[in-house]
């Protein structure tokens, strides 16, 4: 029981009385009681991860939503707004299992309590869900989805692989696209199972089987859509592997295009439905026709302006002068290269003597320069006993040896007196 309330008097009746706080003058308002619990949510974090049946579900034009989400023993009103609720992939109805992710609130103008939801999913897609990330992570983190591993599709395709089941609508769509794009090229099928408790390991059977037959040149490994349990086979570890484990390239084709499962992380190539794996798989035979039809056109064109352009040239050779009249040609070509050797070699003469008038008066300047040239004159060069020419009285002493060379030879001296 509160203190600030008691309860009866003298006379046992009940009756009520709040103590107020002195400083208070008046009482709160319903609204004000409201806007303050509403500033006490959002001062702390109160979001949370709950579990709970739906109630009630009903979506307005504005594409917000308002439902409860209950339990045995309780319910809490709820809320989705329109951009989370668009994000929904599938179809809320009452008393569905859900897991949602959702922050607690309060509506003051109706005096309770909700939950805003941000994200929704089906109770037993949200426990895959995390089993699907907690796989992921580990497989991203040992790199084996990373893009070093992906091989390039091979650009024709002769035998084409395909792993799912021959009862299965993914099987006739591959089939029907390729037998429109590529009749030509073979279809090899490994029945297999794509759906329950088993289809996991037999998926990656069917694969090691298809690498050991090997004759082959891309693989298709997939199905048809369906809700997120059917597709958990291509969510389990063993398959990932074996895709990564393949020598043939492989196409992941596994439900919509809104579905992804940890085999299209792995293969070498993600397509969003069976069909578009086998347009990616196989060429367009009849595109191709066109192409080389195309070709074809462009190379005729080509070659006959090819050869137009040869025979118009051979058509202005053959009525040249010179092919009307091949030996005066050849012989008014002889004489104008003996004009040319005569302009040659009167060229070389001339270059020849002034080089050599030149030459003569360079060597005669060279020659009033040489050492040699003013010793024939009668001067001499006076060298110490190590060779060096000595310029000066001063650094000879008396008793010293020195060299004296002259235009015609060398003589020994020595040191008898120095002035």
């Amino acid at each position: 029981m509160s203190d600030d309330i008691y309860y009866g008097d003298e006379d046992g009746v009940p009756c009520f009385e709040f103590l107020m706080p002195k400083e208070c003058e008046r009482p709160y308002t319903i609204t004000e009681v409201n806007n303050g619990i509403v500033q006490i949510f959002e001062q702390h974090n109160t979001l949370v991860w709950i579990e709970g049946e739906l109630s009630g579900w009903k979506s307005y034009p504005s594409g917000h939503c308002y439902f409860k989400l209950k339990d045995e023993n309780s319910q809490i009103p709820g809320v989705m707004w329109r951009p989370a609720a668009d994000k929904l992939d599938f179809r809320p109805r009452d008393n569905m299992a859900v897991f949602a992710v959702a922050s607690i609130t309060v509506y003051p103008k109706g005096g309770y309590y909700q939950l805003n939801v941000h994200k929704m999913m089906q109770a037993g897609e949200g426990a895959l869900h995390l089993k699907f990330e907690k796989l992921k992570q580990k497989l991203l983190q040992e790199g084996l989805f990373d893009d070093k591993h992906k091989r390039p599709l091979p650009p024709s395709v002769s035998a084409l692989g395909v792993i799912t089941s021959r009862k299965g609508a993914a099987l006739w769509d591959i089939v029907r696209v390729v037998a429109k794009r590529a009749p030509q090229t073979d279809i090899v099928l490994i029945d297999t199972l794509v759906q329950g408790d088993k289809a996991a390991a037999q998926i990656a059977k069917s694969i090691r089987m298809m690498n050991g037959y090997g004759k082959v040149d891309l693989m298709i490994v997939g199905r048809g859509g369906g809700a997120i349990e059917d597709l958990w086979a291509f969510n389990e570890e063993v398959v990932a592997r074996a895709i990564r484990e393949s020598s043939i390239p492989i196409i992941s084709a596994v439900g919509h295009e809104i579905d992804f499962t940890i085999a299209d992380f792995a293969a070498d190539v993600r397509a969003p439905t069976p069909s578009a794996a086998a347009e990616m798989a196989v060429a367009d035979t009849q595109e191709s026709r066109r192409y080389f039809d195309q070709l074809k056109a462009r190379f005729s064109h080509g070659a006959s302006r090819y050869f137009d352009d040869i025979n118009s040239r051979v058509r202005r050779i053959k009525s040249s002068r010179a092919m009307s009249r091949p030996f005066r040609a050849i012989l008014e070509y002889e004489q104008g290269l003996d004009d040319i050797r005569g302009s040659i070699y009167r060229d070389i003469k001339s270059s020849m003597q002034s080089n050599g008038i030149r030459l003569k008066s360079l060597a005669g300047r060279l020659n009033a320069l040489s050492p040699l040239a003013v010793l024939g004159r009668g001067y001499a060069i006076v060298q110490d006993a190590g060779g060096s020419t000595l310029k000066s009285a001063g650094r000879l002493n008396q008793g010293d040896s020195i060299n004296i060379r002259f235009a015609d030879g060398a003589v020994g001296a020595q040191i008898i007196s120095s002035q």
